[in-house]
C-alpha cells in the first residue's frame, strides 16, 4: 500500500484539484515507470474511467482493454464497462481475445454471457470450434445477443458435420431474431444456414424450401437461387435447376460472380443430351468469366489498406474503382460495416486528441487509437483480399478445366449422332420431371421469346424433355 501511495501519488492530488487532465497525465507516467509495473493493470483501468469522463471512449476502451490483458483477476469488474464502450465505438471484436482467455473472472451472470458471446466468437474465429460451442452455452436466454449466439452455435454445428444438431439451434435463432425485431438481413443469413444444413444432411426438398422464403430483390436472393438450383440438381430435378439458374445467365446480373452457377447449369444441360445449348452456355461461360478473372488479378495486387479503403467507399456510396464482383458480397455484411463505423470512430477521436496533444496522455492515446485503426483495417483489407485470391484461383481453375469439359461434350454429341445414324432418329429418354405450368388469377403467363425483362427475373420455368436415352450418360 505504501508503494501504491507513492505510485499514484501525483494522480491522487490533481483528482483532488479537480484536474482530470492531469490525473490522466499522471497515470501515463505510472504505465510508462517500469518500477510500477505492478500497477499497470490499476492505472489503465483509472485512465480509462478518465478518458470515458473525458469523451474519448474509444481510448477509453483501448485503456480498459490494456488493463483487463495486464490483470483480468484486479479489474475484473471493469468488463461490463469495456462491453459497453466497444458497442459504443463499434469495435466488439478488440475484447475477443482478452475475453476468450479470462472467462472465469468474478462477474455479474449478464457480464458474463456477453463475455461468452465475444470469447466464442474469437474461438470460431481461431477454429476451436468445440471450444467456441462450449462457450456459447454460457449465453442466457435474456442476453441481447442471445440470437446472433443461437446463429453461431448453428453454424459451428454445422462445421463440425453434425447437420442435423445445427436445426434446433438455428430454428431458435430465427424464432427468438423475429420476436427481438432483428432484421431481414439478420432472418435472412439465419435461413441461409438453415437451408445448407438441411441440404448437408440430405433433406434437399427441406433445403429448397427454406431458400424459397428469401424474397425477390433481398440481396441475398441470387444467393439463393443458386443454391436452391443445388438441391433440385441433387433431387435430379434438371428442369428445376435450369429454372432456378436461368435468373444468373441473364443480362441483369452478368457482372455477378457465379461461375458455379454457370457450370452447374451446363452440367443440368449435358445430362438432358442438350449438347448445343450445353455449347453454347461454355462459350458464354467462357466470354463472360475470363473478363472477371482478369479483374480479380487486379484487384489481388493491390494493398490491404488500400482495398479497404476502397470497399469503404463502395458502401459510403462513392466510386470505388472495384468491380462488382468483390464488392457485392461485402455491401450488406454486418463484420465490415462494423470495421468501417470503428474506423470512422478513431479517425474522429484521433482528430480530437490533436486538439490536446500538449498533454502527455492526449499523446499516447492518439498513439494507442491510430494503431488499433491500423491493425482493423489491415485485418479487413487482409481479409477482402483472401477472398478475391479465394474466387480468382476458384475461377482460373473453372476456365481451365472448361475446355476439357468442351472436348467431352463434343464426344458425347458424337456418340449421340452415331446412334441417330443407325435408327434414324435421336433417341428420347425419360422425362424427370413433368411440369404443367399453371398461373392464379393475379399472374401473366406466357411462352419465353428471347428477350429478357427486368419483371420476368424470379419467374420463369423451364419445361424440356430430355434428348438422350437413360443409358448414354454415365455415372451421373
Amino acid at each position: 500500500m505504501e508503494q501504491r501511495s507513492e505510485a499514484f501519488a501525483d494522480v491522487s492530488a490533481a483528482m483532488t484539484a479537480g484536474n482530470q487532465t492531469g490525473a490522466a497525465d499522471g497515470l501515463i507516467g505510472v504505465i510508462n515507470d517500469p518500477n510500477w509495473d505492478i500497477f499497470d493493470g490499476e492505472a489503465h483501468a483509472r485512465l480509462a474511467v478518465l478518458l470515458k469522463n473525458l469523451e474519448l471512449p474509444y481510448s477509453a476502451l483501448l485503456a480498459y482493454t490494456k488493463a483487463l490483458e495486464a490483470d483480468p483477476e484486479g479489474v475484473g469488474s471493469e468488463a461490463n464497462a469495456a462491453v459497453d464502450l466497444a458497442d459504443q465505438v463499434g469495435d466488439q471484436a478488440i475484447l475477443e481475445p482478452v475475453f476468450a482467455n479470462n472467462l472465469g473472472l468474478d462477474v455479474d451472470d449478464a457480464t458474463r454471457s456477453r463475455m461468452a458471446y465475444l470469447a466464442a466468437r474469437e474461438n470460431h474465429r481461431a477454429g476451436n470450434l468445440t471450444t467456441a460451442a462450449a462457450m456459447l452455452k454460457l449465453v442466457k436466454a435474456n442476453d441481447p445477443y442471445y440470437p446472433e449466439a443461437k446463429a453461431l452455435e448453428g453454424v459451428i454445428l454445422s462445421l463440425q458435420k453434425r447437420h442435423g444438431d445445427a436445426l434446433a439451434p438455428l430454428q431458435i435463432a430465427l424464432a427468438v431474431g423475429d420476436r427481438s425485431k432483428r432484421g431481414e438481413v439478420f432472418k435472412n443469413v439465419v435461413i441461409m444456414n438453415l437451408a445448407r444444413a438441411y441440404y448437408a444432411a440430405g433433406n434437399f426438398p427441406q433445403a429448397a424450401h427454406y431458400w424459397a422464403q428469401l424474397k425477390r430483390g433481398d440481396p441475398k436472393w441470387l444467393d439463393a437461387q443458386f443454391e436452391r438450383a443445388w438441391a433440385h440438381f441433387r433431387m435430379e430435378d434438371m428442369n428445376g435447376t435450369l429454372t432456378l439458374l436461368q435468373n444468373h445467365v441473364s443480362p441483369y446480373f452478368a457482372d455477378q460472380y457465379y461461375p458455379e452457377a454457370a457450370m452447374l447449369r451446363l452440367y443440368a444441360l449435358f445430362l438432358l443430351c442438350k449438347f448445343p445449348a450445353a455449347s453454347e452456355q461454355l462459350e458464354a461461360f467462357q466470354s463472360q468469366y475470363r473478363p472477371q478473372l482478369d479483374d480479380l488479378n487486379t484487384v489481388v495486387s493491390m494493398s490491404p489498406d488500400a482495398v479497404f479503403d476502397a470497399i469503404r467507399r463502395h458502401i459510403d456510396g462513392e466510386d470505388s474503382a472495384l468491380p462488382t464482383t468483390v464488392t457485392t458480397p461485402f455491401e450488406n455484411e454486418d463484420r465490415i460495416k462494423d470495421s468501417i463505423v470503428a474506423v470512422s470512430n478513431a479517425e474522429e477521436e484521433i482528430a480530437r486528441l490533436r486538439n490536446v496533444s500538449a498533454n502527455v496522455f492526449a499523446q499516447s492515446a492518439m498513439e494507442w487509437v491510430s494503431a488499433r485503426r491500423d491493425t482493423v483495417i489491415k485485418a479487413e483489407g487482409e481479409r477482402i483480399l483472401k477472398r478475391v485470391r479465394r474466387m480468382a484461383t476458384e475461377l482460373h481453375d473453372l476456365l481451365s478445366n472448361s475446355d476439357v469439359t468442351k472436348l467431352d461434350l463434343m464426344q458425347m454429341e458424337s456418340r449421340l449422332y452415331e446412334r441417330a445414324s443407325f435408327t434414324g432418329k435421336i433417341p428420347e429418354g425419360k422425362r424427370q420431371v413433368k411440369r404443367k405450368v399453371r398461373g392464379s388469377a393475379s399472374e401473366r403467363v406466357w411462352d419465353w421469346q428471347g428477350e429478357y425483362w427486368a419483371d420476368e427475373v424470379g419467374y420463369y420455368r423451364i419445361d424440356t424433355t430430355p434428348e438422350c436415352p437413360e443409358d448414354l450418360v454415365q455415372g451421373r
